[in-house]
């Protein structure tokens, strides 16, 4: 199945059982972040940080988000950046999404993938670049590369989804083939 979000397309198809969360986030026009939090409120409980729902980004990004839980305990995002700020607002009661911001995935050594996106795609490193997480690509779409046993901000206790076997999912770039296997290791 895909699903088309703003400029995104999401390609679904049926895969191993897993344990762990997803994570996958969707920008929206900072003009729309109010709204996207009040629209949210009414569908799910947003997860709250220090007693707030607005959650401000990384350095750097200069970003707000609102995170919350969906199907299967994935780990959803509405984040509006500045460099977004373009963008025409949702003219409805919904915010309306631009695309899909943010792709989050558990990897065995993050600096590792980091390097092997770099050679093989000319994916560079976003800010921040840690141990345990980085992020991969620019403002018009990152891959959020973490450790597998770190825990998924915002939550409390969400791993990294963990699938099972060795299943490969690919994505198409350019004329050369990205595979992301379910051992989490870049191949190409």
């Amino acid at each position: 199945m895909t699903v088309e979000i703003g400029l995104s397309e999401l390609v679904l198809t049926r895969g191993a059982a897993f344990a762990g969360a997803h994570h996958l986030a969707f920008g929206i026009s900072p003009d729309d972040f109010e709204l996207a939090r009040k629209w949210l409120r009414g569908q799910v409980d947003p997860i709250a940080v220090n007693g707030s729902d607005a959650i401000d980004g990384p350095p750097g990004w200069d970003s707000r988000s609102v995170y919350f839980r969906g199907p299967d305990g994935i780990v959803l995002e509405l984040i509006a950046r500045q460099a977004d700020a373009e963008a025409p607002a949702s003219t409805g009661d919904a915010p309306r999404l631009l695309s899909i911001s943010e792709v989050g995935i558990g990897v065995p050594d993050v600096q590792q993938a980091v390097g092997e996106l770099a050679e093989t795609y000319g994916l560079h490193a976003f800010t921040p670049r840690l141990p345990d997480f980085t992020p991969v690509g620019d403002n018009d779409g990152l891959l959020i590369l973490v450790d597998r046993e770190r825990i998924w901000f915002p939550t409390e206790a969400d791993l990294p989804a963990q699938a099972s076997g060795r299943r490969a999912h690919r994505c198409a770039r350019g004329r050369r083939t990205l595979a992301l296997t379910a051992a989490a290791r870049v191949e190409g």
